[in-house]
């Protein structure tokens, strides 16, 4: 119900669900009361109440629970883990979630809220930084199963994880395929759901550039794209976690040009972006609290504040480090490295640097980790730095990518 209303008439949700939400109190529970609870939930964080939309999504999985309905808990979980739990709990355990929807919805023979939880596992392992070798290759499985079962539900989300995935280990530009056909396009996926009105994949796509370009610094995409944030903010769509890092790399992109090129608009978005996530990570630290710092460091390196920046990256990684975004330590390496190179500080740069490597490998991240290592070999040699860091060698061997690409060749 939730994403036939988002896919067919998303202005119609709110007022439906309420609807819903009026009939359960005045006519009884019933075993559709947990859902119309949810996707209010859904409607009122979208509007801004952070708490009371995660309330209503707790209490959509009490009732769930206490209906004994493995297949409304599937349904439920698909709705309240994306667009409602990262408000208050870590994206590492809405990850658990969504592995424990799919597995209730495929027993009960609930095949779309299954697929959907299982779409959605994929995507929140690959945005909390979870081993990018086991998305890649998790979601290449579950798009060949949904292909051999000639089934539509979910194939687009779970595309857009696999490509994103596929561009961090082996490039922005690798090809990609799955079974012995080729799999549609980032373009193709952009148009169908632009002519569709799928404002779900639309924003996925959106988001999947965003972090794309910026991991690459493909500048030239980078400067033409239009403000991510602002889009959101004028087509209003329920909040899926996926759209927050959308805005977050918006912020990081922002920061990075305005410094290029001296052009105050950049700035601003910027700002906009950091102001976004603040308002967010009042009820989530941990999943915030790294990122507003990161955003805060970019502010103020931006602005000519060093000593504030400098602070800002060295407490942004800490927070990464300890609320286990590897990824996100990796980002916040590599931009403190080239603040400190900035500076002329070239030993500290340095070994953000590779620390930022390392964090970039051990996500699985091969391709990123390659092209800082290629900064690094640009900017240092054996003797520049009295520390006695020295370029290391590429992040894998022809060999090593042979063997990824098992994942790819069926």
């Amino acid at each position: 119900f939730f994403y036939i209303f988002q896919m067919v008439d998303p202005s119609r949700l709110s007022s439906v669900s309420l609807r819903m939400v009026q009939l359960s109190f005045g006519c009884g529970i019933t075993e559709l009361s947990p859902l119309a609870f949810a996707q209010f939930g859904v409607v009122v964080l979208s509007g801004g109440n952070a708490i009371v939309g995660y309330r209503m999504g707790s209490l959509a999985l009490k009732l769930a629970r206490n209906l004994c309905a493995p297949r409304l808990i599937s349904s439920v979980i698909a709705v309240v883990q994306p667009y409602l739990a990262w408000v208050a709990e870590p994206l590492q355990t809405i990850t658990e979630s969504h592995q424990h929807g799919h597995t209730l919805g495929a027993q009960c023979g609930d095949v779309s809220s299954s697929t959907l939880n299982y779409a959605w596992f994929c995507m929140a392992k690959l945005l909390s930084g979870g081993d990018l070798e086991v998305v890649r290759r998790e979601s290449c499985r579950f798009l060949k199963e949904l292909r051999s079962k000639k089934q539509n539900w979910g194939f687009l989300c779970a595309s857009i994880t696999y490509l994103l995935s596929v561009a961090l280990i082996e490039g922005p530009n690798s090809d990609v395929l799955v079974g012995n056909c080729d799999l549609p396009s980032e373009t193709h996926i952009f148009a169908f759901a632009v002519e569709r009105k799928h404002e779900l994949i639309s924003f996925g796509i959106r988001t999947h550039r965003l972090i794309r370009n910026f991991l690459f610094r493909q500048y030239d995409e980078m400067s033409n794209s239009s403000s991510f944030l602002s889009y959101l903010l004028e087509r209003k769509p329920p909040l899926h976690s996926l759209f927050i890092i959308g805005v977050f790399y918006q912020g990081l992109t922002s920061y990075c040009i305005a410094r290029r090129t001296r052009d105050d608009i950049w700035t601003t978005r910027g700002n906009a972006a950091l102001t976004f996530i603040q308002h967010w990570s009042h009820s989530s630290q941990w999943n915030f609290q790294n990122k507003v710092l990161l955003l805060q460091a970019e502010k103020s390196f931006t602005c000519g504040n060093l000593t504030e920046a400098q602070n800002f990256y060295k407490d942004s990684i800490t927070s990464a480090r300890r609320h286990k975004f590897i990824h996100e330590e990796g980002v916040s390496h590599e931009l403190s490295g080239l603040f400190f190179l900035d500076r002329g500080l070239r030993d500290k740069a340095h070994e953000e640097l590779l620390h930022s490597v390392r964090c970039f490998r051990t996500w699985g991240a091969y391709a990123v980790a390659d092209r800082v290592n290629i900064l690094i070999g640009d900017n240092f040699s054996d003797t520049t730095c009295s520390e006695g860091h020295v370029f290391e060698t590429a992040s894998h061997t022809a060999e090593d990518s042979t063997k990824r690409r098992y994942y790819l060749d069926f």
